[in-house]
């Protein structure tokens, strides 16, 4: 399985050898580059997941090419490893970690430390290239490796499927920025619900949109929805005018045109519990949370519906 590509530049061919054996061992696909030069071609062509960089070259340094990386709108966001010799200051890599390196390796690495750098440096990059830019949550890519990582591993674990209600006749009536402000409230009430309530290993995602996923144990998955539905509910009323908060709802129109009256909005939380194998992947589980949440949905006001089914 191809794990991803990764580009090795080092000026001397025995390194860039070893390295390339090693990781194509490992399951990347691994390219070499002579120079800063040709390691800037390289990646401009065919951006790789990762570039291991030798700071020490003739003409082009490390230096100088993480710094072009940085500066091209292709690369800049390679995740970029550096090569050391036991002799490197302790100035040149912190000045390598303020040109953008992500991490550091010396050229004598072991195998086992290679493997691991790597992998931590790639999941690392794609969680921050798949993070909410409104409220710096995980989100979709990251959010399927949470619950599929749980699956393979045969654990018992629950899913909370969080959805506002009339988030869209909120967002038309008062506009995008207020509307952000609203996805804003959510994202910190369940932040603050999985620190009361929650654990270390307790996962939160933001699916998009009014769309967030909690992942945690079986136990604490309702303690979870119900103490973040009680700060939604206190919160999300106050984002409301004055008028329409005090009269209870919004005038607004439906999808066919005709005109509607929205009440303030709520949240509906669907619990899927996974146990005894019920699910072979994720789509099964979100599946299962979509015909949950439409229990929670059929009741007035913000509601919390568990799936207790096993099969």
């Amino acid at each position: 399985m191809n794990k991803g590509a990764i580009l090795v530049c080092d000026d001397e061919p025995d390194v860039r050898v070893w390295l390339s054996a090693r990781l194509s061992a490992l399951g990347y696909e691994s390219d070499e580059a002579a120079d800063g030069r040709e390691c800037l071609a390289k990646a401009g062509a065919k951006v790789p997941d990762l570039i291991i960089l030798d700071i020490n070259m003739p003409g082009m340094d490390g230096f100088a090419t993480c710094a072009d990386l940085r500066k091209n709108p292709l690369t800049r966001s390679i995740p970029v490893v550096m090569l050391t010799a036991h002799h490197t200051k302790l100035d040149d890599r912190v000045r390598g970690l303020r040109l953008g390196a992500d991490d550091y390796l010396p050229k004598d690495v072991d195998p086992a430390e290679l493997a691991a750098r790597v992998e931590t440096v790639l999941r690392r990059a794609k969680g921050a290239r798949d993070l909410s830019p409104l409220t710096r949550l995980p989100g979709n890519a990251t959010i399927t490796d949470e619950i599929d990582r749980r699956l393979l591993r045969r654990e018992p674990f629950a899913v909370d499927w969080i959805d506002l209600d009339n988030f869209k006749a909120f967002n038309d009536r008062y506009g995008f920025t207020r509307g952000d402000k609203m996805i804003v409230q959510v994202a910190n009430a369940l932040r603050e619900s999985l620190e009361k309530c929650g654990q270390e290993g307790d996962f939160l995602g933001h699916v998009g949109g009014d769309d967030f996923v909690v992942v945690s144990s079986i136990d604490r998955a309702s303690p979870i929805a119900e103490y973040a539905v009680k700060l939604i509910d206190e919160r999300l009323p106050l984002l409301y005018d004055l008028d329409d908060r005090t009269g209870g709802y919004i005038r607004g129109v439906d999808r066919h045109g005709n005109p509607l009256a929205f009440p303030i909005a709520t949240v509906s939380v669907a619990i899927v519990q996974s146990q005894a194998q019920r699910f072979q992947n994720v789509l099964q589980v979100a599946q299962a949370a979509s015909e949950t949440k439409k229990l929670a949905k059929a009741k007035r006001g913000s509601s919390v519906a568990v799936d207790r089914r096993v099969h």
